[in-house]
């Protein structure tokens, strides 16, 4: 994607002829690929993922999807553990793989992929940001594109398996897709470049469905696009391409879901399906969710604040939202000024391509969808990469004087660099929440388990992903979690119950932390049981959090 902009970093309209375009396209590749290289050493840097959702279902989901476990385990990674998990395969495919003795090589290969968004704004930048002078275009694309990859989003998620970025780097290639359709550079059939942009951004929606608030972004900018390029066939394209794509990547998790349960996001929207399996009731997050339209408008000022709880649950600052809004309103105040008094932009003074329009509609559209939708802040690292270029390119709009734009530009960037505070997602951070690599990237040992025997899960707490490395033919109950309740009589609940009464079967209780005797033994009064006379037996990991064991139980 990015070597097709290889022969346009000079004003449109000059044509790269021979040699120069050969340089020029290998130049673009080497670029991309060294970013990529070093988004790849950074994650190294950061150190392994041990963040809660790992140990919560990302390890769980992949394994019970591969090894059909819907219906013989009851949701012991509790509701996430139903997700799509097929941005979490990668990552399951790696430490499933001899790779797992080589936990620098796979965090590498996890920020290299992650990286792919650093090289796609890079592209971005290029495309929007084209000052005609070389040392101010070099400045001001070099500042939007480190300004959008310094974010306190991008780095501390970066490599992770929490797949934010995943989801996020089809996103932006389907954005860059467009802004390139819409700049007349595809030839006589813009309808391949809108089928494209269109096939990544299904497969970014279908891959992780909270990235689904950008949607309305994308279709924003895609309808502009068409619109410039005269093209009906474009908008089908996209659409048409955005749909199998979608279909692709979730369309098998989605029928198996529809199959086990006759719902398919199960257990999330089942107000609409009403599976009888889980409660009609609506599950939503709306704990970050701004409320009333004032508080809308300004969230991005809300997080320049180091808190926690705010957009997000560990304590984050970042500037870069609250000085895009700002620089993008001046921008708007200086062309409404300028066009009530008649003025026009002064000779020789650059604007930014045609793409920009395009980039500040993106992210006006898709901000007030993210808040609206989540106001969850993983879920908008797109839109934080892109803030380096709204920054950018509306101080080309504001200011008629190189040397303005360019301080501007550096003040800016000073000013997001010097006040982030990056969040800690359990590898980011000093003391112990920094977690040293070991032999393996994940190292899970569990007691031996009869083979019919049942491990019951209460807890909220993240344990779900010692269950692969557990015996495969033992059952894996959960309740009393986010989702099933024992005051529950839907059909998962009731089976819970059911199975922890039937006779004859080996039975265990997983505890969490301390050993509480009276805790685990008023969970088994329920079922007519109690804790056996033998001992826990801890289950052993190099994933740091919370001590687990498995309590045999009484009375079966």
């Amino acid at each position: 994607m990015i070597d097709q902009q290889a022969a346009i970093d000079r004003p449109r309209g000059r044509a790269s002829f021979g040699l120069d375009a050969v340089t020029a396209a290998w130049r673009c590749r080497l670029t991309f690929l060294l970013i990529c290289a070093g988004a790849g050493f950074l994650s190294v840097m950061l150190g392994p993922d041990n963040y809660w959702d790992l140990r919560y279902y990302h390890l769980y989901a992949p394994w019970a999807y591969l090894h059909d476990r819907y219906l013989y385990d009851i949701g012991p990674a509790q509701e996430q553990g139903f997700l799509n998990p097929v941005a979490d395969l990668l990552f399951y495919g790696l430490i499933s793989s001899p790779l797992n003795g080589w936990p620098r090589v796979i965090a590498f290969i996890m920020g290299a992929v992650h990286g792919i968004n650093a090289a796609l704004v890079f592209g971005i930048v290029r495309e929007v940001v084209r000052p005609v002078e070389a040392v101010e275009r070099t400045t001001l694309r070099a500042v939007a594109w480190l300004m959008g990859v310094s974010g306190a989003g991008f780095i501390s998620l970066l490599g992770t398996t929490t797949n934010d970025l995943t989801s996020a780097l089809f996103v932006l290639a389907s954005l860059y897709g467009l802004v390139r359709v819409a700049g007349h550079q595809d030839g006589d059939r813009p309808w391949r470049g809108f089928a494209a942009a269109g096939f990544w951004a299904g497969i970014g929606i279908g891959l992780k469905f909270t990235s689904a608030p950008l949607a309305p972004g994308l279709g924003a900018v895609m309808l502009l696009a068409a619109f410039r390029r005269r093209t009906a066939a474009g908008v089908i394209a996209y659409g048409c391409a955005a749909a199998v794509a979608f279909v692709a990547v979730a369309g098998h998790h989605m029928f198996t879901l529809w199959r086990d349960f006759g719902n398919p996001t199960f257990p999330y929207l089942n107000q609409i399906f009403r599976s009888p399996y889980f409660e009609p009731i609506a599950i939503r997050d709306d704990r970050f969710i701004p409320v009333g339209f004032w508080q809308l408008i300004t969230f991005p000022f809300r997080w320049t604040i180091a808190d926690t709880y705010v957009v997000v649950e560990p304590a984050i600052r970042d500037w870069r939202a609250a000085i895009a809004w700002v620089a993008a309103a001046a921008a708007l105040l200086a062309l409404a000024t300028r066009y009530l008094r008649g003025r026009h932009r002064a000779t020789g003074a650059p604007a930014p391509s045609s793409g920009f329009s395009l980039i500040v509609t993106f992210a006006a559209v898709s901000y007030f969808a993210w808040a609206l939708g989540f106001g969850y802040y993983r879920y908008a690292v797109p839109l934080e990469m892109l803030t380096g270029v709204v920054t950018v390119g509306a101080l080309t709009v504001i200011f008629e004087a190189r040397r303005f734009r360019i301080a501007a530009a550096l003040v800016a960037l000073a000013i997001a660099a010097s006040t982030t505070v990056y969040m800690d997602w359990s590898r980011i951070g000093h003391g112990p929440s920094r977690l040293p690599y070991g032999d393996k990237y994940v190292d899970v040992e569990v007691p031996p388990l009869p083979d019919n025997g049942i491990v019951l899960i209460a807890t909220w707490d993240p344990a779900a992903f010692f269950i692969p490395y557990a015996n495969p033919a033992v059952q894996y109950l959960s309740i009393e979690n986010n989702y099933l309740e024992l005051s529950q009589n839907n059909k998962l609940a009731t089976e819970v119950k059911r199975l922890m009464r039937e006779p004859g079967r080996p039975k265990f209780v997983l505890n969490v932390d301390a050993f509480n005797p009276g805790k685990l033994n008023a969970l088994l009064a329920h079922f007519d049981l109690k804790l056996g006379a033998s001992p826990c037996e801890p289950i052993r990991t190099n994933l740091v959090g919370h001590a687990l064991s498995l309590c045999p139980v009484a009375g079966n």
